[in-house]
This record gives structure tokens, sequence and C-alpha cells, in this order.
């Protein structure tokens, strides 16, 4: 094969180069994910006709798959039809026997979506020297089929075994059986092909026995590879190289992605803050109110990964922005600490607001006692010090986007702002300000030394993003009920429209966790008896980060078009282009495909001041 770059290898640069290596031949296509091939989708729904049973989500985590479609004649029609040939790879950078039974399902489980000779799978070792490793997926290669490509000294790609798709593979262990099983007779090796295509019809059976194992068993990835991918251009931002190595590591090694996702935000949080450690509450908290919503026969979708997406699609633009110069992102030196602390703690107290709910219903309907809960925050609310961290988000609410001089007796003169978050705080119970007050009251706990400036420079701004992002719950006119705190907030303190020059962080915050919808887990009621994970509504099916802004295209997955929750999102962005205000010099763009794959573009008008 042909030779790479001198350099250390890095786990996106074999991506790249097998993408190249393919780029240009005829009838093949590369693709990060067997979700994002046509052809694969095609013999999903193919599948689904012929009656199979999807248990595991196709979304698996492959690091690529090359598609070649060919066609041939059908022997019992004598009709010309298409067939598509997967070749699966994954870098493999340690041996584990999970590894091994992870591939094993692979192979079968698709070899009943496809056909079961158009599947094979490629494994690559990303390193020279490997020994020990080399030898373990060899023999594992070579049991099961599978093939075997290794990183010479010359920094080549030299493959050791060739693939062979499943029922390739049960020809020739039929046709060649291990010394236990020499009693087959010549004339009986010699039909091994026939054989072998009549006990296919029995793996189905096989899979059947082994689908009950669940997402995590087999590895299926929720975050989008094409967001992981963003992480491998980052160049500007003070955290690109370990945050690339972090996500490299994952991709090589398959981890669980809550894990990763922990594992992640802690160690940023150790260079941001340090002594400070990230919290694992909503990680916690967040799986009891997947089953307690799922038989309350609601949804709840994921929060926790959700903020992770989010993060890494904030990041990635604001790298692209420093790499343009753009004076709003140049004149705040601590945009990057402020972006990782609002968007990884954003959705925190989401298990708070949620309980809330619950307890209200349960102590009704089991008690009889409506209410119940609503004064415990009334009560505590100076004693807790939820009064005082208040007054650090009105304090930089009113000086960000109203240009109001706190001094003085300002509490009097803002008694109105007071009053509507001490309502939208204790009767609400909004996650939005509950998360923003816990993050305040996290780092004066956690580190009673805070220097005020890193208070004042980093987690007011942060808190202040997260008080704000979910406006059209908190920030504006609730509907179908006497909002009496919106009705006595003075007009001038109304926050109507959001300009990205007074507030880039909370612009981003808002704008990211709006558009990130895809690879988010939900859990549904389905029996009395049964709670079963359900697919997405919605995929990321372009993601262009620019630095002149930015085009993300959403759309709802091919086998499962919901029109409900489209027009749901549509009405979401449709507040999004009321509420924010872009830059003169940038563009942020949405793009929303129905069901028909219409196109729905939504852009971020500007700000008047700014044009």
């Amino acid at each position: 094969m042909s030779q790479m770059s001198n350099e250390e290898i890095s786990y996106n640069e074999i991506i790249a180069w097998l993408e190249s290596y393919y780029e240009g031949q005829e009838g093949i296509k590369t693709c990060r994910g067997l979700e994002l091939s046509k052809e694969f989708i095609t013999d999903v729904e193919e599948a689904r006709k012929r009656g199979l049973e999807f248990s595991i989500d196709p979304r698996l985590p492959i690091d690529l798959v090359m598609v070649q479609s060919i066609q041939e004649i059908d022997h019992v029609t004598r009709r010309v039809k298409r067939i598509s040939f997967y070749t699966l790879f994954w870098i493999v950078s340690s041996f584990s026997k999970s590894l091994e039974s992870k591939l094993k399902f692979y192979q079968i489980y698709l070899s009943r979506i496809a056909e079961p000779r158009a599947v094979q799978i490629v494994m690559i070792i990303p390193a020279t020297n490997v020994g020990k490793l080399e030898s373990s997926c060899k023999k594992i290669a070579q049991e099961n089929g599978f093939g075997l490509w290794k990183i010479n000294s010359q920094k080549e790609l030299e493959e050791i075994c060739s693939p062979i798709s499943f029922l390739e593979n049960m020809e020739q262990s039929f046709a060649d059986p291990p010394k236990d099983m020499k009693r087959f007779s010549a004339s009986i090796r010699k039909q091994a092909p026939d054989i072998a295509l009549f006990f296919d019809r029995y793996i189905v059976d096989a899979v059947d026995a082994v689908v009950g194992v669940t997402p995590e068993d087999v590895g299926k990835r929720y975050i989008e590879r094409k967001v992981l991918d963003l992480v491998f251009d980052l160049r500007k931002v003070t955290c690109a190289e370990s945050l690339k190595k972090l996500v490299a590591s994952h991709l090589k090694e398959k981890s669980d992605d809550y894990k990763f996702v922990s594992d992640t935000f802690s160690a940023l949080w150790s260079q941001c803050v340090p002594g400070m450690d990230y919290s694992k509450f909503l990680e916690v908290f967040e799986f009891p109110l997947f089953n307690i919503f799922a038989l309350k026969k609601q949804h709840y979708r994921d929060h926790f990964l959700h903020q992770f997406q989010v993060f890494l699609l904030g990041l990635c633009q604001i790298d692209k922005l420093i790499a343009a110069n753009h004076p709003v992102i140049i004149g705040n030196p601590h945009i990057e600490k402020q972006w990782l602390v609002a968007s990884s703690f954003h959705d925190m107290a989401y298990p708070i607001q949620l309980y809330d709910f619950w307890a209200k219903e349960f102590f009704e309907e089991s008690l009889g006692i409506p209410g119940i809960g609503v004064s415990d925050l009334r009560s505590s609310f100076v004693d807790k010090s939820l009064l005082s961290n208040s007054g650090f988000i009105i304090n930089a609410l009113c000086k960000t986007h109203f240009q109001a001089s706190m001094e003085g007796n300002w509490l009097h003169e803002e008694k109105g702002l007071v009053l509507f978050l001490y309502d939208r705080i204790t009767k609400l119970k909004h996650h939005c300000l509950l998360s923003s007050l816990f993050l305040l009251k996290q780092a004066q706990l956690n580190r009673p030394d805070l220097l005020p400036d890193l208070l004042k420079d980093i987690f007011v701004p942060a808190s202040l993003a997260i008080a704000l992002h979910h406006y059209k719950d908190v920030w504006k006119k609730l509907r179908n009920e006497d909002d009496e705190a919106w009705q006595n907030l003075p007009g001038k303190r109304k926050l109507r429209t959001l300009e990205f020059n007074k507030d880039p962080l909370t612009f981003l915050l808002i704008l990211c966790d709006s558009v990130q919808e895809w690879g988010r887990p939900t859990i549904k009621y389905q029996k009395p008896e049964k709670i079963a994970e359900t697919g997405e509504f919605f995929l990321l099916s372009e993601c262009l980060l620019m630095e002149t802004g930015c085009s993300i295209t959403i759309e709802t997955p091919e086998l499962m078009r919901t029109q409900k929750r489209f027009k749901t999102k549509a009405k979401e962005f449709d507040r999004l282009e009321g509420f924010l205000r872009s830059s003169a010099d940038l563009e942020f763009k949405i793009i929303l495909l129905d069901k028909e794959d219409r196109k729905k573009e939504y852009v971020i008008p500007k700000s008047a001041a700014s044009q």
C-alpha cells in the first residue's frame, strides 16, 4: 500500500489517509459511520421489510466504512440487482476479549442486514513494534476471518491478514475443519459453499439469542462523529492538544461515552481551575430520571452527553473566530475558560427541576397534598446564599445587556428584577437558574480561597450565560398562566433580544444548545414490564464551522420521520431568530430538513447597531 507521512501518525491522520486512498476509485465510497451510508440505509429498510427486528441501533463505533456497490444477475429472478459490500475499519491500540466479542457481534449482526457475504472487518494496528498486540490480533483475525493491517517501520500500511466475509469464513472452516472435526468426508467438504449457505439461515437464531445485550455492551456511540472530528482541526484554543489526545484515545479504545465525557470534563476543569473538580451531580442523578419518567409514560432526553457536544460545537467555533482575529472574541481573554465552565454546567441542575415536578405529582396522587415542595426554596432563599448569588447574576445582566451602572442602593432600584428572579427560582425552579446558582455555590464551597478576579472573570460570566440560555421559558412570558412576575418586571429590564457583540458567550450557548439534538439517548415507556430505549429524533447532517460563522443542518432519521418533533423544533428555531442578533460580519445559519428533505433555513439577523 502507499506510504504515509514520516511523522508520528495520529488517529485522525490514519482515517484521513484511508479516505484519500479510496478517493476517486470507481464505485467506492467512504464514510465515518454506517448511518452516513445511503446504501446501508437502503439495506436496513429492506431488512425491515423482511421482518428483521433491530434491538441495537446500527450507529456503531466504526472508525471508517468503505462501501463498494456492484451490479450482478440474480440467479432466481435473472434480473440485474445492485449489491453493496461493506469493509468496516477499526483502529486497535490494545487487545481485549471484549473487543473480539464486539467484532464478532458486528460481523454476525450486520450480516443479517446486508447480505452475509457483503460485510468484512479490518483491524488496523496504529503503531510499530507492537509485538504481543500483533500476535493477539492476528490470532483472532485468522479465527474469525477479520483483516489485519499494521503500520510498519516505514510508516506504510502492511496487510497481515486479508478480510473475508462471514459466509466465506463459514465455507473455509467447513472445507478445512480443525483437527477435532476432521470426521467430515472429502465429498461433504467439497460441498462447503452450499452447506454454509444452507446453515446461514440459522444465523438469525444466533443473533436473536444475543441481541438482549445492552447498547453499552456492544459499544453503541451517542456522540456524533462529525463533531468529534472537528476537534482535530483545533488550532488556537489552549486546550487543543490535550483535547485531541483525549478524543483520539476514546476513538481508538471505543470507550464508554459517559465515562469519556466525565473524564474529559474532569481533565479540562483541572487545567482551567486547579483544585476544583468537575461535579458528578448530573452524571449520577440522570439515570434515575430516565426510569422515573419512562414509568410516568413521558420522555426524558439525555443532558449529560448533550453538554459535551454543546461544548465541542462552541469551542470549535471560538477557535475559528480566534483564528480570524474577530474583535469581540479577541477582546475577551477569558472566553475559552468561560465557555468550558458555562457549556459543561448549563444543564447541571436539570434533575432538580424534574424531581420537583415529579415530587408534586407524587404527593398529590398519593396523599392528596398539592404543591408540596414549593416553599422549600423560598424559606432557604436568604440563609442558603441564593439571594447573594442572585446578586452576581443581576449585576452581570444589567451591566452586560442594559448598560446599567450598579451603584449605590441598586438592590432597591432593581427591586422588580430581584423579585422576578426570586419567582423564577423558587416557583418555577427552572434548571437554567438553578444551574447558575449551583455553579456559583460550588465555586465558593470548593474553592473558598477563590480569588475575586477568578470569580469575576470566569464564573460570573458563565453563570449569567447559564441563567439566560433557556430564555424562552424564563425570560419570555409563559403562556397559559397568569404570569404576575413578568408583568411586574420593568419594561427596561425585559430582555427581548440578545446581541453577539454584547455577550458572545451567552449567544453561543443559546445557539449551540438549541441546535444540538442528535445522539441524545431517550427512554420511553412501552409496556408495564418493559422500558426501552428509543431511537433519535434528529441526526446531524452537516456541520460547517467557519471564521465567518457557521451552517449546521439537522434532519430526522430516514427510518423514523416524526413530523410532530419536526414542528416543535421548527418553532424553537423561529424563536431563536427572533431573540438572537448576530454581528454584522458573521452569519449563523441553521438548516432543518423535513420529511421530504425540504430545507427550511434559519439565519440569525444582524444587530441593528452593528450594521
